[in-house]
């Protein structure tokens, strides 16, 4: 446990370990925290480590759907060109050109472009707001967002780390797209709460812009973790659709969840 900016905590991690999941990397992080500094540095400093542990075999670098920007719905396949327009999206592809140059060196990796990641207690269901009828969304919620329940994420990376993995970037999400007003919808009626509002539409994207980035600039000068930001709105607003083709030729997967409305049973369906 530590800092991936520590050689010593990451030697330590490492020793021993045969196949090594890179998960840490974030949105924003309090005050200098930035998606930069989380994700393109953290893995920087990584790969400096991992070039110094022969006795790793396997490497898999958890990537998003960050990094397709916003192709307006469009299916995108696995190892489709990145096109970010958010800070975070970026500083995931930065990190992805980071692990495909030590890839070229020998350094054994695969790259898990991870749709929204949905599960018992994450902060993606937004549980507690919809119980509480007080969820707000950016956008009008006609836009398509990759998701996949956790239980099928670890499966696939698991399977990445493991299997015969015969190229370097792999999709990871759900075989059944959805809406945004789909999604929580359905959240809504399996908690009894109140499905999302969305932000009036004579409300200009620049003036949603412009106020998130202020928030986002106040609240990191005074070390906090500031929530509602740019990168926030753009990609709650993005729409994508991921195929995983991949996962299903070279690696024989096979979706416990493979749709939203399976996810979210088994979730609340024991409630």
């Amino acid at each position: 446990v530590g800092e991936l900016s520590n050689p010593t905590v990451m030697d330590e991690g490492l020793a021993g370990a045969g196949i090594v999941y890179h998960l840490a990397g974030g949105m924003r992080g309090r005050g200098v925290q930035t998606p930069d500094r989380i994700n393109r540095l953290g893995s920087l400093s990584l790969i400096d480590r991992l070039e110094h542990a022969p006795h790793v075999r396997s490497v898999v670098f958890t990537s998003s759907c960050a990094v397709y920007g916003d192709p307006a719905g469009g299916t995108v396949t696995d190892g489709s060109p990145a096109c970010p327009h958010t800070r975070y999206g970026a500083s995931k592809v930065a990190a992805e050109d980071a692990f495909a140059r030590a890839h070229e060196r020998g350094l054994p990796v695969r790259i898990a472009r991870l749709a929204a990641v949905y599960g018992e207690g994450f902060p993606f269901l937004l549980e507690d707001w919809i119980r509480a009828g007080r969820a707000w969304l950016p956008g009008d919620g006609t836009n398509t967002i990759p998701t996949i329940h956790v239980e099928d994420a670890v499966e696939a990376l698991i399977r990445l780390g493991t299997g015969p993995a015969h190229h370097l970037h792999y999709n990871v999400a759900d075989r059944d797209a959805v809406t945004t007003r789909q999604f929580y919808e359905a959240v809504a009626r399996a908690t009894g709460g109140t499905a999302p509002r969305y932000w009036p539409s004579w409300v200009p994207q620049r003036t949603s812009l412009a106020a998130a980035r202020l928030n986002e600039r106040v609240q990191s000068k005074v070390a906090m973790r500031p929530r509602f930001t740019p990168d926030a709105i753009r990609l709650m607003t993005a729409s994508v659709t991921m195929s995983t083709a991949r996962l299903t030729t070279d690696l024989d997967m096979s979706w416990k969840h493979s749709t939203v409305q399976s996810g979210l049973s088994a979730i609340f369906g024991n409630r």
